[in-house]
């Protein structure tokens, strides 16, 4: 955008009397509806009209102004030429302004060809005609502010000693429609492209086109072609396109002197200062929608009105958006602008074009006060703007009033600012030492509070103080068409608290779709049985158990509930100490002892890892491990895991106090050759934990150990819980397009439900792979969010730890646009995503049939060598080894296997059975199925709550797989089938595999 169409600079100067400002009913109403109107300018009034039709809520802005020298119309346009000429409304507002120009409001105009950014119709500017009316109507406005609306039909005609030529279209783009003539307002190039006839004619004065005069012009160049030619300042272009029918056309000689004259068949048009066009709305009262685009759909729309006594209506309704404003069909805009006394309207253009800006009383600028539908405001071709004239003093004339909320409930507040306005309605300061009264007594006010009373109705509030005065409308109804629910001014869908704990929860009403001033003691409260009460306040006071049930608030027929969940408040304040999940966490031990990091099954109680203290028992009678120091301000108990191997002994938690003297507690028992839980709580003064002291209990072993895992320091009691995490999903099977993320909801919990999960103890996989981050929790509510995830299916697990060191796991599949397939012999079957899965990591291959295919053999038992080999894969062992191998049967272990064989064998995942006094593996075996849940148990973490087996063939596993069994269960790995069997001695195929090794 270079420049803002030239806007006259004559001011109209005139004194307004003093007026009130006020709100009224004016204007036209829907149902259920409120309407509110304050003066902006002198004659020049805004209205509000906020209700319901058949459609749905609208909202709409109007105008209405009485012809008057104080403030005029005018019609502004973004460039200096039409072509490609667009800005949005607020830029408009901006160029008028720095022009000196005092902008109270105005909406968009005509319709135009987006893609030229030429309007449709008419345009006059300063009395000078830019574009013709191409058959179009117009609305127009003379120098007294005073408007003519119709159909313009204006002939034009270039004249010459040769003959007369019709001119169709002036400044619009050439289509074969008839003859065009552009000047320099159209753009400095005619933007041909298609083949056509030119005649360049040259002004001989500078005489501006204006309706029923004449401009003398001469013939200087002509010719055919489709290439674009220049207009300069004093040119004009007469021309038509090949194929046009132009039985007129005259092909006038070089040289020749011709006239333009444009005619209207009304004369007042030859008086318009400022005109655009339109399309008819109403005809003397009778609405016509006929010829308006997209007539019958509800949508924003811009629409100007004439009543019979010449007042101007410039109305605008926002559209497209279902909760704040639908929109009007063309019949429901021209039924609301003669509702509001128009006998005459054009329809301007709508949807993402609808806009209005106004200035507000008091304020220095105007601004958008509505919603454009597209969501941002649409640069369009021109505008109808209304600009004062009454010189700025800055003295206080009126008082202007704003509620905080326009509807409100009975008996429910609102406060309202008060500005000053001078005699322009421009700036001025805000009065003081203001009363008020009410009418109708339907409420009072203190401190610039309006507090409704009990009856329902249109409220004014009136200010003065002897010399200003202001008014404003407030609308008190209880039609509340919905209820939002907030506590410490936030929005709120849930709540979680700890028994015993209060909330105060506020009720917000909504009418129309607008939030109302609503009071608390306004609604109804209720709570479900058995999890609290709540008070006429909206108050919630949980009961002194856990429990879970619904709160609702509700005013007449409409009610809004949410889930109450007592004993899911905040976890207590914890922090882990040292887990050895990554290493010995900067532990360091007293001489005598040797600290490793160690996983093995046996050697680990919660988690992959623990920290061994090896020591010479028969020499080391104590010692002491230093841990990472950790800040123990406010924290009341400590935990740990320990386990002695050889010898056994107590142990004595070390603290710190702030100036560094050491504090001692006991821990809760002595260590046993089992794992342990041990408890101590932290001493009085305590600041920090520094370690833990062993001491020997009697005689000693060479080749001892001291086992220590999860040290965990808590606040408000001792984390000894022993169930797991509970972790429930929406749903375990979603679908996503190929290329997008997948987000997995439910919630995850702790401590028998008590707590919500910690985010930190949440490992995400997805496919094997970990995804930081991937976990978000909301009071109890667990997000995971994946990548974005190529086609074909895809396995997520979840698992989840407590303070504790207590476990849980829970698996989804998603399938990214359509499940893969990457066997022959898969397409149909149930594995057919995991299988391919797999095979895509690396971890299950097929085997090549006669026919050159790859197939998986998804039914086929899944034998002893097969799984060695997939479990090192999956774990990513080293399968180097070639060598020979410790089994009886070592030579029916084909190489290929072999390297697998020896790394799971001796990772102590996979052991050999032993017949005769010899150790044999049995690689062409089929694995039954506790066996495949005796390996899984021994590679997944420590702290999976041994599941009771309630199956009816429970007595049937084996006694050396019940513990990996049990674990197995628990996880979710594997479970039973619908007749409640396990079937631990049953074999497993190779699709079963498939999918239990994609969700581990």
């Amino acid at each position: 955008m270079k420049h803002f169409a030239k806007v006259s600079s004559r001011l109209l100067a005139a004194s307004l009397a003093a007026v009130q400002l006020f709100t009224s009913a004016a204007g036209a109403a829907f149902s259920n509806g409120f309407t509110y109107s304050y003066p902006v300018g002198e004659g020049l009034t805004y209205t509000r009209s906020e209700g319901k039709n058949s459609a749905g809520v609208q909202r709409a802005n109007i105008l209405t102004y009485r012809p008057n020298t104080g403030v005029s119309p005018i019609m502004v346009y973004a460039d200096e030429q039409l072509y490609g000429s667009s800005a949005t409304i607020t830029n408009a507002v901006k160029y008028l302004e720095s022009q000196g120009k005092s902008v109270i409001g105005g909406t968009n105009a005509d319709f135009f060809v987006m893609s030229s950014g030429v309007p449709i119709g008419l345009v006059i500017d300063e009395g000078e005609l830019i574009s013709s009316d191409a058959w179009q109507y117009a609305v127009g406005f003379k120098a007294d502010g005073s408007a003519v609306m119709g159909r313009p039909t204006m002939s034009m005609t270039v004249s010459g000693a040769s003959g007369t030529v019709s001119v169709s279209y002036f400044n619009k783009t050439r289509t074969t429609a008839g003859a065009y003539l552009l000047d320099r307002n159209y753009d400095d190039s005619t933007h041909f492209t298609a083949n056509g006839t030119n005649i360049i004619l040259e002004r001989v004065d500078d005489t501006p086109v204006t309706v029923n005069g004449t401009v003398k012009m001469k013939v200087i160049n002509k010719g055919t072609g489709n290439s674009p030619l220049t207009i300069t300042d004093d040119q004009m272009v007469l021309t038509k396109s090949d194929g046009a029918n132009v039985p007129s056309w005259v092909d006038f000689p070089v040289g020749e002197e011709v006239t333009l004259k444009v005619t209207a068949n009304d004369a007042n048009w030859a008086d318009v200062d400022y005109a655009v066009g339109g399309k008819l709305l109403i005809d003397n009262g009778s609405v016509t929608t006929s010829g308006i685009d997209g007539g019958s759909s509800n949508r924003a729309r811009s629409a100007i009105g004439v009543r019979s006594d010449g007042t101007v209506v410039l109305y605008e309704v926002d559209g497209n958006q279902s909760s704040h404003s639908v929109g009007l069909t063309a019949a429901q805009l021209g039924e609301e602008l003669v509702s509001l006394g128009c006998v005459r309207a054009i329809c301007l253009d709508g949807g993402g074009s609808s806009a209005m800006a106004l200035r507000r009383p008091g304020e220095s600028t105007a601004s958008l006060i509505t919603s454009p539908s597209d969501g941002s405001q649409r640069a369009c071709a021109n505008y109808i703007f209304f600009i004062n004239h009454v010189t700025s003093d800055n003295v206080t004339a009126y008082a202007f009033l704003t509620p905080s909320y326009r509807y409100v409930l009975p008996g429910a507040s609102t406060w309202f600012s008060v500005k000053g306005a001078d005699a322009s309605y421009g700036p001025a300061p805000d009065p003081s030492g203001m009363s008020y009264t009410v009418s109708g007594d339907l409420g009072t006010v203190e401190n610039q509070t309006f507090t409704a009373g009990t009856a329902t109705g249109t409220a004014t509030i009136t200010a003065s103080n002897g010399s200003v005065e202001g008014s404003m409308d407030i609308c008190i109804t209880g039609d509340v068409n919905s209820i939002g629910l907030q506590s410490a001014g936030k929005d709120i869908s849930s709540i979680s608290v700890k028994p015993g704990q209060s909330v105060d929860v506020d009720g917000i009403a909504y009418h129309l779709g607008q939030k109302m001033a609503s009071i608390d003691t306004a609604f109804s409260w209720s709570v479900s049985s058995g999890i609290g009460s709540i008070d006429e306040k909206g108050v919630f006071t949980a009961g002194d158990s856990m429990a879970s049930g619904t709160l609702t608030c509700s005013y007449g027929a409409t009610s809004k509930s949410i889930t109450v969940n007592v004993g899911m408040g905040d976890p207590q304040d914890a922090e882990t100490v040292a887990d050895f999940e990554a290493g010995t966490d900067g532990c360091t031990a007293t001489e005598g002892m040797t600290l490793t990091r160690v996983t093995g099954y046996t050697a680990v109680a919660r988690g992959e890892g623990s920290l061994k203290a090896a020591y010479d028992g028969t020499k080391v009678a104590a010692a002491t491990i230093s841990l990472p120091q950790a800040d123990v301000s406010g924290r009341k108990h400590l935990t740990l895991w320990a386990r002695g191997e050889g010898t056994q002994g107590t142990l004595t938690a070390v603290f710190a106090d702030a100036e560094g003297n050491e504090l001692t507690t006991a821990l809760s028992a002595a260590t046993t050759a089992s794992w342990k839980q041990l408890t101590a709580a932290v001493p009085e003064g305590a600041s920090k934990l520094t370690g833990i002291r062993f001491e020997r209990s009697g005689s000693g072993a060479a080749g001892s150990a001291l086992y220590l895992d999860q040290v965990v320091v808590s606040a408000d009691h001792a984390v000894t819980n022993t169930d797991a995490p509970s972790v429930k999903l929406n749903s375990t099977a979603l679908t996503v397009d190929a290329g997008a993320a997948a987000t997995i909801s439910g919630t995850a919990t702790m401590e028998n439900g008590k707590y919500p999960a910690r985010s930190s103890n949440i490992t995400v996989k997805v496919d094997g792979k970990a995804v930081d981050g991937a976990a978000k929790m909301s009071g109890a509510t667990l997000t995971v969010t994946t990548g974005a995830l190529s086609a074909g299916t895809h396995c997520v697990t979840i698992d989840v730890s407590d303070d504790a060191g207590n476990r849980t796991r829970a698996s989804a599949t998603v399938t990214a646009g359509s499940a893969s397939n990457a066997f022959a012999d898969t397409a149909s079957h149930w594995a057919r995503g995991y299988a391919s899965l797999l095979n895509t990591n690396g971890i299950m291959k097929g085997e090549t049939g006669s026919d050159g295919k790859t197939y998986f053999r998804p039914e086929r038992n899944l034998t002893r060598k097969e799984f060695a080999v997939t479990m090192a894969r999956l774990l990513g062992l080293d399968t180097s080894y070639t060598g020979a191998l410790d089994f009886a049967d070592d030579a029916s272990i084909p190489d290929w296997a072999r390297g697998a064989v020896y790394a799971v064998s001796h990772a102590g995942i996979m052991n050999g059975e032993t017949r005769n006094g010899k150790l044999y593996f049995s690689p062409d075996a089929d694995m039954t199925r506790a066996e495949v849940m005796t390996v899984i148990g021994r590679c997944l973490p420590r702290g999976y709550a041994a599941a009771s087996l309630s199956y009816k063939d429970a007595s049937s596993v084996p006694s050396w797989a019940v513990d990996q069994v049990r674990t197995c269960v628990a996880a979710g790995i594997i479970g039973g089938y619908s007749d409640n069997t396990l079937q631990p001695l049953g074999k497993i195929t190779r699709g079963e595999i498939a999918k239990i090794l994609a969700l581990f």
